[in-house]
């Protein structure tokens, strides 16, 4: 059976995050959307922990709910900022740990917490991505270790700021225990197929939500086809590239996308960017570098053309669709009655996306902006340095 899931959350306790957050609304607001299964985000920081263990009852190996929301599973998951020196350069990358069960997550807890102060919901981590994955792996084979938004500038293991040309030489021997990468926000799975060396991961897309709210939680997302739930099934599917199909931002909707600055950087408030193609490396505002976007590195990376068929589909945040359509935020009452119609009738948001259309009573003015997001007919102003891109629609 299909299975939706967004194993890349993160918790109140990380850094621009909801104090809304807790393990319940989680679990109610995914079972509104659609979401299968969830990460908890954030496992490591001690008062979400006991969050965590004083709310969620395993009811499957490595697989946790929350008693009163039932239809929704929790896999314990963080992600953590590694730090560490290559060649006398000080290197940060995000990664993405998924982990079994309570009990290796206390041992997990135990070794890293000489390397690290892991009161941060997101913690720094002071040692290589080669060691840290050939010590969780020790600890048990059943951990993922995922590099996460693999092409986001300041934190992606291939990101531009990072200056690594090869996972390979990222990642050391560590590489031989990584079998999945996350897209990120700026970037789709067609673009790591134009890199051949990735050829052998298979591509997971998750969230990275700071919230609960609906256009946040599972705006990105992963089908996997298994059936009987629980962890091992789950890791077993992603190491062996069971993924049905990745639910995707257009690469240009995301904050990173485009070279370019972002106005604030600027005394004139004026902002910059632009493509790749056009070979800018200095802002003509200020004179400094540029914030090298995503498709900027993965032209620098690409070694190949990408396959005719690929196993994703693009999606736009319905209540961002919405507030776009009717005017108002995603926070307006009104927006938020229509969104919970919706997706109460067509028995959950991506389910609209892949062709339901039970649109009773909804005004006509959404109903034509979803059915052009579904036939393809917009686009978006790019997104550059931290600014989302902008919706548009063909005429």
């Amino acid at each position: 059976m299909e299975r939706i899931c967004d194993l890349h959350i993160h918790s109140k306790y990380s850094g621009g995050t909801s104090n809304r957050i807790d393990i319940f609304n989680i679990a109610s607001n995914c079972k509104i959307k659609g979401i299968d299964i969830v990460g908890t985000g954030d496992c490591f920081h001690p008062f979400w922990l006991k969050e965590l263990k004083d709310n969620l009852v395993e009811y499957s190996s490595g697989f946790f709910r929350v008693e009163q929301v039932p239809e929704v599973s929790f896999i314990l998951q963080t992600e953590v900022e590694v730090i560490w020196k290559y060649n006398s350069q000080v290197k940060n990358a995000h990664f993405l740990i998924l982990i079994p069960n309570f009990e290796k997550l206390d041992e997990v807890i135990g070794f890293l917490s000489k390397l690290s102060n892991l009161s941060n919901g997101r913690p720094k981590v002071f040692i290589s991505p080669e060691k840290l994955i050939l010590n969780l792996k020790s600890i048990e084979n059943l951990i993922e270790i995922i590099p996460a938004h693999i092409f986001t500038p300041y934190f992606g293991i291939l990101g531009s700021k990072l200056h690594f040309n090869s996972i390979y030489e990222a990642l050391g021997q560590g590489v031989e225990h990584v079998y999945s990468v996350e897209t990120g926000l700026s970037a789709d799975p067609q673009m790591v197929r134009m890199i051949s060396e990735l050829n052998r991961f298979s591509i997971i897309s998750n969230s990275d939500c700071h919230s609960i709210n609906f256009h946040r939680l599972g705006r990105e997302g992963t089908a996997i086809n298994f059936n009987k739930l629980n962890y091992p099934n789950l890791i077993d599917s992603i190491r062996r590239n069971k993924i049905v199909k990745t639910y995707e931002f257009k690469p240009s909707e995301g904050r990173y996308f485009y070279n370019g600055h972002r106005a604030e950087r600027h005394f004139n408030g004026i902002e910059y960017y632009c493509s790749p193609k056009r070979n800018i490396n200095k802002c003509p505002n200020c004179g400094k570098e540029l914030t090298r976007g995503v498709l900027s590195r993965v032209y620098e990376l690409r070694d190949q053309e990408p396959p005719n068929h690929h196993n994703f589909q693009y999606i736009v945040p319905l209540l961002y669709l919405i507030s776009i359509t009717l005017g108002g935020t995603e926070y307006t009452k009104k927006n938020l009655l229509i969104y919970q119609k919706l997706i109460r009738d067509n028995k959950g948001e991506y389910n609209i996306w892949n062709g339901n259309s039970n649109y009773n009573g909804i005004p006509n003015e959404l109903i034509n902006a979803i059915e052009k997001i579904r036939s393809g007919k917009y686009w978006f102003l790019p997104g550059y340095d931290g600014v989302y891109g902008q919706l548009q629609f063909e005429a």
